[in-house]
């Protein structure tokens, strides 16, 4: 039998060394040496995951329920959440609110103390008085083809007036450049300021006209839309003062 052949790597440490300690050397160094091996990507994924399920136990044990996040604006507008149906669009469906408006205005006019002359306080607090359901009629604008347009606003809006008309169409009338018409009625002395229009619901044909069976006394006012671009809630807190306004 062959004798076997001496390593390579011991024949050099032989070279430097003792026999004694280049074997050790050898079988401490280079024999026995350990080899390491890189962990493969299942491992690092199932730890990983292992790790991220741990992290998701703790944050429901911690985390409080709290309120629903609120929809953007649009999230809103691809809801279609502001828009009125095609079957809520109808004219008499909101009489009952232009009631309710004219007897709210009547309100902040003459606060059930009975008719007296509107002064500037009374100016002020009917700028700041919500439109949501009066009858308005556009009288002026750069648009001709807007005036004479009449309806109950259905939406008061920071630019915009949205009127549903007699024909049960909704119209949108910017504000910019346009007045607007509307009709508050005296309160009667008897009632005070809770004189509503009385229009009966059956019948359609009862409501061509919402102002036709009020009294006939009505102060009239008009609504420059160039100073009015504010929204109803913005209008509330905002004190309106008279001035002097040129292009008026």
């Amino acid at each position: 039998m062959a004798p076997k052949e001496t390593p390579l790597a011991l024949s050099l440490l032989l070279r430097a060394h003792s026999p004694d300690s280049a074997a050790k050397i050898y079988t401490e160094r280079v024999h026995h040496r350990p080899l390491h091996l890189a962990p493969n990507d299942n491992a690092n994924n199932l730890q990983q995951s292992r790790r991220m399920k741990r992290i998701q136990k703790k944050q429901l044990r911690t985390k409080k329920p709290g309120k629903p996040a609120p929809l953007s604006s649009r999230q809103a507008r691809s809801l279609d959440l502001y828009s009125i149906s095609k079957p809520a669009q109808r004219y008499d469906i909101y009489v009952p609110l232009h009631q309710l408006w004219t007897a709210y205005i009547q309100e902040v006019l003459w606060d059930g103390k009975g008719f007296s002359p509107v002064n500037n306080t009374q100016a002020a607090k009917l700028c700041s008085a919500d439109f949501n359901g009066a009858e308005l009629e556009v009288v002026r604008s750069r648009c001709v083809s807007r005036v004479g347009v009449k309806g109950i606003v259905v939406k008061d809006l920071k630019s915009v007036f949205e009127l549903i008309t007699i024909k049960d169409k909704v119209k949108i009338v910017p504000k910019e450049g346009t007045v607007f018409r509307f009709h508050v009625p005296v309160p009667q002395e008897h009632q005070g300021c809770e004189t509503t229009v009385g229009i009966s619901m059956n019948k359609k044909d009862n409501v061509e006209n919402p102002l036709e069976n009020v009294a006939s006394t009505n102060l009239v006012f008009e609504l420059h839309g160039d100073q009015f671009r504010y929204r109803a809630t913005d209008r509330a807190n905002r004190k309106f003062k008279p001035h002097f306004l040129p292009n008026l």
